[in-house]
């Protein structure tokens, strides 16, 4: 799911010489602040709010360039019913290949599951973060497994060569596994007791117990 979702399509063509291309989110907001505003002159709101995401979603094929100027233009160029079926083919559209923060929790579960379980896409993740890019963004996808496989193995050397500046003592607490909190050594946490980050009541909760002996 992952995979797919990152490699899905930008652009769906149309038979008339039109595609219909995915929308960024400030793009989709500014396309409902449009159909807000055009709307208050009595207009009805689905209509104008479609009409402003098609002026921004519908454009020509050949240079993908914008069919039209904006949310009236739309109004005055196409019928209702033309808008509404384009509209909706954009909505089937985006579900598909962008369902973004709308995806439903157990489909976020399972999109978690699938990264947790790939560790390609982890140290890709790793890469990406440092470098503060995005996976969509062109010098990302450039990239090569190549390109990620050096970028990972230089910050390892990085890593190492930290370490190797530290005496004997700090290196080997530069090593241990410490709460993010505390900074406590996992050695001495005990569950329910010594961890000062462990609740009790929310471990149950989470447990499926009541928390009460």
């Amino acid at each position: 799911m992952v995979l797919s979702m990152l490699a899905g399509r930008d652009r769906m063509p149309l038979d008339n010489g039109f595609d219909l291309r995915l929308l960024s989110a400030l793009e989709a907001i500014q396309a409902r602040r449009e159909g807000l505003e055009l709307a208050a002159d009595g207009r009805e709101r689905a209509l104008c709010s479609n009409a402003c995401l098609l002026a921004r979603a519908l454009e020509r094929t050949e240079d993908q360039m914008p069919v039209f100027a904006d949310g009236r233009a739309v109004l005055a160029g196409l019928t209702a019913e033309e808008i509404a079926a384009l509209a909706a083919r954009w909505a089937a559209f985006s579900r598909e290949n962008d369902p973004g923060l709308g995806l439903p929790q157990e489909e976020l579960e399972q999109v978690k599951q699938d990264l947790a379980g790939n560790a390609g896409e982890r140290l890709r993740w790793r890469v990406l973060r440092q470098f503060g890019a995005l996976p969509t963004e062109e010098r990302a996808r450039a990239m090569k497994g190549r390109d990620y496989l050096w970028c990972l193995a230089n910050t390892i050397l990085d890593r190492e060569e930290q370490l190797g500046r530290l005496c004997p003592s700090c290196r080997a607490r530069a090593l241990e596994e410490r709460c993010s909190r505390c900074g406590r050594p996992a050695a001495e946490w005990e569950e329910g007791t010594d961890n000062p980050t462990f609740d009790p009541a929310r471990f149950e909760e989470l447990r499926g117990g009541c928390g009460v002996d």
